[in-house]
């Protein structure tokens, strides 16, 4: 019975009739009071759990809604499993059909996502609401962080993945440039805050090289060391500056004006420690006038860093040139030139392997009308400082016989023909595919693959020799192959291969210090000095080696007399034998076991002692009167003894902190030495500042040696 109606009452069973009141014969209505917004919701609930209805199943469990309906009750809520939607239905209507309405919708939208899925259904949340004023700031950075060209913005396919809003407010290639430079300004104004507020030293990086379109520059890059005072962690910072492209001939004095254009604008002139560059005789010129500034901590060659990378490589090419190395331009009609010309296209389809470093004095017009040049390799220093060295440059050489296993004559073209075979099987696919097979057949070590000789990749050449080797039977056999193996006249036979194993032990060395120099904090001026002294050892030793034939004995005796000229530039300047004396696990000990006169461990002393007291010896402080000191009874005996020992070991007090120094022990982290910088820094952080060594340690060991 609908809420609030009323009903008779019904009569008694018997039919007598009974003496009544006035008006008590008259049938009396009973008040059903309506239901409070609980028991509505147990009702529903009951409704929703016994229901047999499909329109339910798609539902929570109901539960009172927050809204109302007309008549100011408060509406049941039925929560889709689906999508979580509070569907909301009033007390006085039973009907189902909303219910069965939103669950039908929302099995429908579920079905179209399972056929095409959205970003947002796959855990992806969007990246917010693009600001139009950000999209030239987004186009540049993406063209200028990976070098890519103005006009990728603008191709179709790159297009249809930008945002709506990108597109609408896509710049042009100009604006792009435009763009560029503004960002880079900004960034100039707030790093060179950055570098007025860094309190040690700084150290410039200049090279100069031509770019694959054609274009000079000239790069330079600031290196300094970057100490988190917090945590003690540290790093060598190098970080580009400026890059200008370079108009007129590459002379001294032009290239001395654009680095002081440089420097100047970032007004670090009075914080450069030293200048690092490859050794080009214009290179030295530079650093000539650089010093005419008269910029108070740079004092001319004694402060040039000469790149100890580009010297493994003279090194190494020196060693490698009496059997055919890379040359920078044909010079004649010989057969090396043949065959240096047949393998040219080995890195034409690289513009990475196209980098030119420059050669002194030559004008930029020059590189655009030369189309016969090659000079993409690192080879052209060595022609610009004079080091083209043969073996009519060395003294007491060994005498070559024809019945050695290999001879200059006989191997003067070895590595060209390897370059040759690389270049064979990595331009034709059919040539590789049969050269791969037999390397199975043959039982070759993996990869079955010839390593490229690159010029601009110094180790490329000792990995090429390895493969030679790795993969000698298949190589012999494959390279009669009618089809696809090599001419007669580039065979190779038995004595170029014990030529390429001869030469794999001697670049080995070469190899490894190449890898540690391009380790992030291992090229430090100590090292270099470890590195050289190690180099020096190895080529000597293989001079006098017997089981080498005569012509690479010679090949390294050209490697030594190279090596001994970069040693002996480092004399110019002090700082290698001061990042010596102020290495924890070296100090002058180094010298002595090294063999140095003691004249020489003097000097390097001095020259230490002499940047200490010029730039970071604290300053005397002014002590109050002193109180008379009471007169002590001379030692005797085992006391003199002592202090005499004391003080020879550097602990007499009026000895200065350098004296200290030297005459503490060394100190190893177990048989290896300890990382300087790292040592220092922690010295710096308890406070120990060793007399102002500290400071110049730092500086000192954190100039690159690269």
């Amino acid at each position: 019975m609908p809420r609030g109606r009323t009903r008779p009452l019904a009569q008694s069973s018997g039919g007598s009739s009974v003496s009544q009141q006035p008006g008590e014969n008259e049938p009396k209505e009973v008040e059903f009071s309506p239901l409070t917004d609980q028991q509505e919701l147990e009702k529903a609930q009951r409704i929703a759990a016994n229901s047999v209805s499909e329109s339910y199943k798609s539902y929570e469990t109901p539960e009172l809604s927050k809204q109302k309906d007309k008549s100011g009750r408060f509406m049941i809520a039925y929560p889709c499993k689906m999508c979580g939607t509070k569907i909301s239905r009033p007390t006085s209507d039973s009907s189902c059909s909303n219910l069965l309405k939103h669950a039908s919708n929302c099995l429908r939208k579920q079905q179209e996502n399972k056929k095409n899925q959205s970003l947002a259904a796959l855990g992806i949340t969007g990246t917010g609401d693009i600001d139009p004023k950000e999209v030239p700031q987004l186009c540049a950075v993406w063209c200028a962080e990976a070098a890519r060209p103005f006009s990728a913005l603008a191709d179709h396919s790159h297009k249809s993945l930008l945002h709506p809003v990108v597109l609408k407010n896509l710049p042009t290639s100009k604006a792009v440039s435009k763009d560029i430079h503004l960002l880079y300004s900004a960034i100039q104004g707030e790093y060179r805050s950055v570098l007025q507020a860094h309190k040690g030293a700084l150290y410039l990086g200049v090279d100069a090289w031509q770019s694959p379109n054609g274009f000079d520059i000239l790069g330079v890059v600031i290196y300094r060391l970057k100490v988190i005072e917090e945590t003690g962690d540290f790093e060598l910072e190098s970080m580009p500056l400026d890059f200008v492209q370079l108009l007129q001939r590459h002379t001294g004095d032009y290239l001395a004006h654009v680095v002081r254009l440089v420097v100047e604008k970032f007004g670090i002139q009075d914080r450069i420690c030293g200048i690092v560059s490859d050794n080009a005789s214009n290179n030295e010129v530079m650093i000539k006038e650089l010093k005419r500034l008269k910029w108070p901590r740079f004092q001319g060659e004694t402060h040039w860093i000469r790149c100890f990378s580009h010297i493994l490589n003279l090194i190494a090419q020196g060693i490698l040139r009496p059997f055919g190395t890379q040359k920078k331009r044909g010079t004649g009609n010989d057969r090396s030139t043949s065959i240096d010309d047949e393998e040219t296209s080995l890195e034409e389809d690289n513009p990475d392997a196209q980098i030119k470093l420059l050669s002194p004095d030559e004008d930029v017009i020059s590189h655009h009308d030369d189309d016969s040049s090659e000079g993409h390799s690192t080879d052209d220093e060595v022609i610009d400082d004079s080091e083209s060295l043969n073996e009519s440059d060395i003294e007491n050489g060994s005498e070559e016989d024809e019945g050695d296993r290999y001879t200059s004559e006989l191997c003067k073209h070895t590595l060209g023909k390897f370059r040759l075979i690389a270049k064979k099987l990595r331009y034709s696919p059919n040539s590789k595919a049969e050269f791969i097979e037999l390397c199975r057949e043959k039982g070759c070590q993996t990869p079955h693959s010839i390593e490229r000789d690159v010029r601009t990749r110094w180790n490329s050449t000792n990995a090429q020799l390895k493969s030679i080797i790795r993969c000698k039977p298949a190589i012999l056999e494959w390279q009669r192959l009618k089809r696809y193996g090599l001419d007669r006249k580039h065979y190779v036979d038995e004595s170029d291969f014990d030529l390429a194993r001869d030469l794999v032990d001697i670049l080995n060395l070469f190899h490894e210090v190449t890898l540690q120099v391009s380790t992030a904090g291992s090229a430090c001026l100590a090292n270099i000095v470890v590195f050289i002294d190690q180099i020096t050892e190895h080529l000597a030793t293989a001079v006098v080696d017997t089981k080498y034939p005569p012509a690479l004995r010679n090949a390294c005796r050209v490697g030594l007399k190279i090596t001994n000229k970069y040693y002996s530039l480092t004399d110019s300047s002090p700082l290698y034998r001061i990042a010596i004396l102020l290495h924890p696990s070296f100090r002058d000990e180094y010298f002595k076991l090294a063999k140095w006169e003691p004249k020489w461990i003097s000097e390097a002393i001095r020259l230490a002692r002499e940047m200490w007291v010029s730039h970071y010896k604290p300053r005397p402080i002014t002590a109050p009167s002193a109180t008379p000191t009471p007169i002590s009874r001379p030692a005797t005996g085992m006391l003199a003894g002592l202090s005499n020992a004391a003080a020879a070991r550097g602990g007499n007090s009026h000895s200065d902190a350098l004296d200290v120094w030297l005459a503490g022990g060394l100190i190893l982290n177990g048989n290896e030495p300890v990382n300087p910088l790292k040592w220092w820094i922690q010295q710096k952080r308890a406070g120990n500042t060793h007399g102002g060594l500290v400071h110049m340690a730092l500086d000192v060991l954190g100039c690159p040696g690269v």
